[in-house]
């Protein structure tokens, strides 16, 4: 199940759920002030793409910006 963020109308509040793809809102209360007037936010996530980075004095094109062997 995703992770969807929502923020409260009343106080601002912001508050995470766990919810099935495609439930709606209806029936969430904030946790803050229990309003049930509350928005879903677009939420901002991270993700590892790639391999690490070369350290420093590896044989490697990129390496440090030394151009390889030093």
């Amino acid at each position: 199940m995703p992770l969807y963020e929502y923020q409260c109308r009343v106080c601002g509040k912001r508050f995470e759920v766990l919810q099935r793809l495609g439930e709606s809102s209806a029936g969430l209360q904030c946790p803050s002030c229990a309003s049930t007037d509350v928005e879903k936010r677009l939420s901002t996530f991270a993700a590892k793409v790639g391999a690490a980075p070369a350290p420093c004095g590896a044989p490697s094109p990129s390496s440090c910006g030394t151009g390889g062997f030093t």
